[in-house]
């Protein structure tokens, strides 16, 4: 595994590396996943029931202290949504993308939930909620 540091610079002479995280090597969600798109990102809901989508974000955002009350964010390429709540992923791989992308979530919702469509699997669902907004629930959340 690779690993991905950021140099951060306060002041005129002060750097520090800091170890963020592992990127994995190219891996595609796993197989027999339900593949679809939304508002411009490509996702997936795994046999495991988790949910995961490719594009930056800052929806799964990495914050990392530097000291002397400095914070900084980095948008992550992916957010996952498992048991363990919605969190961010590194594999740059963009492992929840089909190559030449995933069919629009209107074409593969298999439900109708109270307010629109709405794509079940393997105990996780997505679907179009109150008043047109999208949310997704992994299994076991």
């Amino acid at each position: 595994m690779k690993r991905l540091a950021a140099i951060l610079t306060t002041g005129a002479t002060a750097a520090i590396a800091v170890p963020l995280i592992s990127v994995a090597t190219a891996q595609a969600a796993p197989e027999g996943s339900v593949y679809f798109s939304h508002d411009g990102q490509n996702c997936a809901i795994t046999p495991d029931g988790v949910i995961g989508c490719d594009g930056w974000q800052m929806v799964g955002v990495l914050t990392v202290p530097i000291g002397g009350g400095t914070v900084i964010s980095i948008p992550a390429p992916q957010s996952i949504r498992d048991a363990g709540g919605i969190h961010p992923s590194y594999d740059l791989s963009r492992p929840y993308t089909q190559p030449g992308g995933n069919p629009d979530f209107y074409q593969v919702a298999n439900d109708q939930g109270p307010f629109g469509p709405k794509l079940s699997f393997a105990g996780a669902f997505c679907e179009v909620s109150f008043r047109g907004t999208f949310r997704c629930v992994a299994r076991g959340e």
